[in-house]
């Protein structure tokens, strides 16, 4: 069975405003979706990245070290999650329904080579 995976894209805007209350509410609905897909034998792994660590990029042969803390913008990727799924379709399906479109952010989907 292919597997695909999502990463996670923005959203933290909605968190701005949130009390820790909420936040915690927020964090449990990605809890719970990722509960039923393990309960469907859809997810593979899910990991959020560490926030405020360091990125290297490469401009015109250099290398430039960025540290922390990054922007949260729609360019962050917060985590993600390998998921598997019997084909494209149903991969688009299963991240339709993520937690992340209610709070503004997005995913990018890409299918993992087989080797």
């Amino acid at each position: 069975m292919p597997h695909y995976l999502l990463f996670l894209r923005g959203g933290y805007e909605a968190y701005a405003n949130y009390s820790p209350a909420e936040v915690q509410q927020a964090i449990q609905k990605y809890r719970d979706w990722s509960g039923q897909l393990r309960d469907q034998r859809k997810l593979v792994a899910a990991e959020k990245i560490k926030d405020g660590e360091r990125r290297i990029l490469r401009s015109h042969n250099r290398e430039i070290v960025v540290e922390g803390p990054l922007p949260d913008t729609d360019e962050t990727i917060g985590g993600y999650f390998t998921i598997a799924a019997g084909d494209l379709a149903e991969a688009i399906e299963v991240a339709r329904s993520c937690p992340i479109f209610a709070e503004g952010g997005s995913i990018e989907l890409r299918e993992i080579e087989e080797t």
